[in-house]
């Protein structure tokens, strides 16, 4: 009957994620009745609804001490399969709740007056309080008159009630919903939540049974046996529960009375909900520690149990911080965007912002609590945390007495204050008594939850310049939520990936993502080698010349699309937006073409694609032509912006795969080179344009079109220089394996798009920026430098990553990305100049850096076979960026400034928000496993082979 210490930490994690799990679901229910609640009582009512919850949550802790007893001594008969024991128990439990539930009951009849006058409820309100309170105590000690679901706690049958309690939640909510839209108001919600407990029992007692069929409860023939931990160990429990919570409901407790205000019990609640639901959600994780720890203390194993204790601890910071770290600075956002301006906004969030960082220090007393109550020693929780929470307590309200402050917002920060001063008292403590160092304590646990707050705290800057953040309408604040929510929880999880996680926890992740599906392949077939060019009298570098003078002629007809390019002056400036969408017409060309003219070159080679590209574009500069002469917009609309961008992508993907199966030892080498080639195609078109203007002589738009078609054929003539470009053909049969069904696919699209739509959001943002600067330099020049940074980064980082190896390269790319982006609004705010100037261009080299070593990576992941339609498929991220980034900044750079923040701050949070992005890139990097097929400088064998290879050329 009794487990393991391994089987306990099984299932104790089993049991935690499904308590998390069903409280996480339970909790999004309770956000989202307040409103709707809201709509049908008032603020003074629903303040009446949270005074009986209140009542509540004192009566449950004066049973506080009979559950404990239920769910420790289970635990510990269970260890030795003494199962009659916990029948025995569960009688006297039974007996002695009917006692005290009676007590309660009668006490709190004759009590109803003095509850009226403390909570200043008015006379008309008096009798629908006193039916709500009965009503919701009788349910709640109808739970523990047939305590099954306290002792499937303790035989570690967590997971169980998590079950029973969500489906019994969300029957409460429908319940609730359906009564108040019939009209029954306080009365209705009483009922539903009668009905809960009813349903909840009768799941318990069912499943219970089919748990430990026989089982049986005792009521007769108990002993002393049977009392002793109810009136020992469930005594001080007893008293410890009731102060605790007094203490952790102060403010609420001493609200009314204090500030004389009906409606700051209610204001209170409202603040305080996703706080206390983001505590309650974490610390459901603990449930299942009380039964563990007890567990491991019985079989003796106290190392385990320190190892329990500080992990547990660990946890729970990291994900409170998690949570709370954002609503605190956020906090204002966050209750507009939940009740709109129903509630005084200001102040809630103020109060919501104190209430976060209390509950997250007071999380971490769980496991203390935990530890103690298993080793049968609660009376340390009430020495050790109790009594010096008290005493700052009663400090406090004499310093505000003394003050004469009667304000809500004063007396929540006090208790604040107390909260974190007695937990951080009963840890220091607790780990004395562990014999764990203090220093090892704060060391493994407080960092990763303090770094949320920092990214918080940073995220925050990001809307500082925002005016009249109380004007906000619900939907607006639920947008900045959203958008900086998404970009908090990427930064903050990347940093602490790569800062804070340990080894043993990194393969945590690793297996987790295994179970979810993205389980990565490391074997390499045999015909996915490279396979090396064997005819006789060819060199690999003429090849390598022809794919760069291939690069410099894609880059001058790509920059004919650009918006802003040649082309641009065919369109009046109403018709701009014809310009955007020629160059989303080309750039969705691009990466469809590239899908098939990848699949067409791995099947005959590359020259038939690279004929096709120079026909297609042949005919589109065709159309630019007579489009132009006929003033016909759509035409050239058509023309070069699909037809064309079919053609390079046709040209693109032929050309880049064949020069991977060329030079194997130098593919990051040859992919910069033919990179900065396109590059450098695009940086051409500025002096050949103004040469061959003053060559004609009329630098008018008909000109400008002549001067269009003559750079687009020279451009042509590059292209075909793709036909020296020669390749054997394979030697044998395709590999059936579909790359593109792999995940280590999908984390490569996504890390060429992530750092594509970095590279094209910096050089939209940047230059706005510094035009705002004081003492700025000449945007031409800046435009320039990033221009040159990004030719030299594709260089640079293309050949490093022959000497380092792809993946370490793309690292850099993304976590050097992404500190330059955390730091650009901060340098933009100092109004450093060159700083700033500087840390774009070197953004701009790792951006180019990565789109350079992305072919090289793809050949070592997947072989040259199928590469050319595993690139192309690939491409296609690169062309959803270029498509859709530029748009979409513009759209979220326009809303925000439209909600109030200036055009500086509006771009830095987006700089800001992109690092985040670039953080899950570099998650993305790791999980790739892959075997390089070729690297520099090659093995002995690897050099022969080239060797015999380039003389058999």
């Amino acid at each position: 009957m009794a487990d393991d210490h391994r089987n306990a930490h099984t299932r104790l994690s089993r049991n935690a994620i499904a308590s998390v799990v069903g409280q996480m679901i339970y909790l999004i229910i309770r956000v989202g009745l307040p409103p709707f609640i809201l709509l049908h009582v008032s603020l003074q009512d629903y303040s009446i609804w949270a005074t009986c919850f209140l009542v509540l949550g004192y009566i449950g802790m004066s049973t506080f001490g009979i559950a404990g007893v239920y769910i420790r001594y289970s635990a510990e008969y269970y260890a030795h399969g003494r199962l009659d024991d916990i029948g025995r128990m569960m009688g006297a439990g039974i007996w002695l709740t009917l006692a005290l539930g009676s007590f309660i009951l009668g006490t709190l009849w004759v009590s109803m007056p003095w509850l009226y006058a403390w909570f200043h409820v008015e006379p008309a309100m008096q009798e629908t309080m006193r039916l709500l309170v009965l009503g919701v105590v009788g349910a709640m000690l109808l739970e523990l008159l047939v305590p099954y679901g306290y002792v499937m706690g303790g035989i570690h049958r967590n997971a169980e009630n998590a079950v029973i309690s969500l489906v019994c939640s969300t029957l409460e909510a429908v319940l609730i919903v359906v009564f108040l839209l019939q009209g029954w108001g306080l009365v209705g919600m009483m009922a539903a939540y009668v009905l809960r407990a009813v349903f909840a029992l009768t799941f318990t007692l069912a499943w219970f049974h089919r748990l430990l069929p026989g089982f049986r409860i005792h009521l007769w023939g108990l002993g002393k046996a049977q009392w002793r931990p109810f009136l020992e160990y469930g005594g001080v429990m007893q008293v410890n529960g009731l102060l605790s919570v007094f203490l952790n409901t102060s403010e609420r407790a001493l609200a009314g009375y204090i500030t004389h205000n009906p409606g700051a019990l209610g204001l209170l609640d409202i603040s305080q909900k996703f706080p206390t639901m983001a505590s309650q959600l974490f610390n459901s994780a603990t449930n299942s520690l009380l039964s563990a720890i007890t567990h491991l203390h019985t079989l003796g194993e106290r190392e385990e149990l320190v190892r329990l204790y500080l992990r547990s601890s660990r946890y729970l910071n990291a994900l409170n911080g998690l949570a709370l770290g954002f609503m605190a600075p956020f906090a204002t956002v966050l209750i507009t965007a939940w009740m709109g301006q129903s509630v005084p906004v200001a102040d809630a969030g103020t109060l919501l912002l104190y209430a976060a960082v209390g509950f997250h220090i007071h999380a971490l007393t769980a496991p203390v609590t935990s530890y103690f109550q298993a080793i049968n020693s609660p009376a340390r929780t009430f020495w050790a945390f109790i009594v010096p929470q008290i005493v700052l307590l009663a400090v406090g309200l004499v310093w505000m007495k003394l003050r004469g402050e009667t304000s809500l917002l004063t007396l929540a920060a006090m208790i604040m204050l107390t909260r974190i001063g007695s937990s951080l008292g009963v840890i220091v403590y607790a780990n004395a008594q562990l014999g764990i160092g203090q220093l090892r304590f704060f060391r493994e646990v407080a960092p990763i939850g303090a770094l949320p707050y920092l990214v918080g705290y940073l995220a925050s800057r990001a809307v500082s310049g925002w005016t009249g953040l109380a004007e906000l309408t619900r939907w607006d604040a639920l947008g900045i939520l959203i958008l900086f929510g998404l970009a908090y929880v990427a930064v903050t999880a990347g940093l602490v990936f790569v800062l804070l996680f340990r080894p043993d926890e990194r393969q945590v992740v690793y297996a987790v993502l295994a179970r979810l599906g993205l389980k990565l392949r490391t074997e390499r077939r045999e015909s996915d080698s490279p396979r090396p060019a064997t005819r006789s009298g060819f060199s690999r570098w003429p090849v390598s010349v022809a794919a760069f003078g291939v690069f410099i002629g894609l880059g001058l007809l790509y920059s004919l699309a650009l918006p802003g390019g040649l082309l641009a002056s065919l369109f009046a400036p109403d018709l701009m937006p014809t310009q955007a969408w020629m160059f989303g017409l080309a750039v969705l060309g691009v990466g469809l073409a590239a899908d098939f003219g990848g699949r067409w070159a791995d099947r005959v080679g590359p020259r038939p694609a690279l004929f096709a590209a120079s026909l297609l574009l042949l005919a589109g500069l065709l159309s630019v032509l007579f489009g132009a002469h006929l003033q016909v917009k759509n035409l050239v609309l058509s023309g070069y912006g699909m037809v064309g961008g079919l053609g390079l992508g046709f040209g693109y993907a032929a050309t880049m795969p064949a020069l991977m199966q060329v030079i194997p030892a130098r593919r990051g080498t040859m992919a910069g080179l033919t990179l900065a080639g396109f590059g450098g195609g695009i940086l051409l078109v500025g002096p050949l344009a103004e040469a061959l203007s003053k060559l004609s002589g009329n630098p008018e738009p008909l000109g400008m079109v002549e001067t269009a078609f003559a750079l687009g054929s020279l451009g042509l003539v590059l292209l075909l220089a793709g036909f020296a470009l020669r390749l054997s053909p394979s030697d044998g049969k395709l590999a059936p394996v579909r790359e593109w069904r792999s995940p280590r696919f999908y984390l490569l699209w996504l890390m060429l798009f992530l750092s594509a739509a970095a590279g094209i959001g910096l050089s939209s943002l940047a230059v706005p920026i510094l035009r705002g600067m004081p003492s700025a330099a000449g945007t031409a020049v800046f435009v320039g430098m990033l221009a040159l940074a990004d030719f030299g980064g594709r260089l640079l980082w293309g050949w490093v990553s022959d000497r380092v190896g792809r993946k370490s390269v793309y690292t850099l790319v993304f976590l050097g990305g992404a500190a330059l982006c955390m730091a650009l609004p901060f340098i933009g705010l100092s109004g450093n100049v060159p700083a700033f100037m500087a840390c774009c261009a070197a953004a701009a080299s790792l951006f180019g850096g990565g789109i350079a070593a992305l072919p090289a990576y793809a050949a070592d992941v997947f072989g040259t076979l199928r590469l050319g339609r595993v690139h192309g498929r690939l491409l296609m991220a690169w062309a959803v960026a270029a498509a859709a980034v530029p748009p979409l900044i513009s759209s979220l750079e326009t809303w925000l400034i439209g909600l109030g923040l200036a055009e500086a701050h509006a771009r830095f949070a987006l700089l800001w928000m992109a690092s985040g992005l670039l953080l899950i890139g570099f998650l993305c990097n790791l999980l790739i496993n892959v075997k390089v097929a070729a690297s520099w400088p090659p093995s002995p064998s690897g050099r022969r082979a080239e060797e015999e290879g380039e003389r058999s050329w």
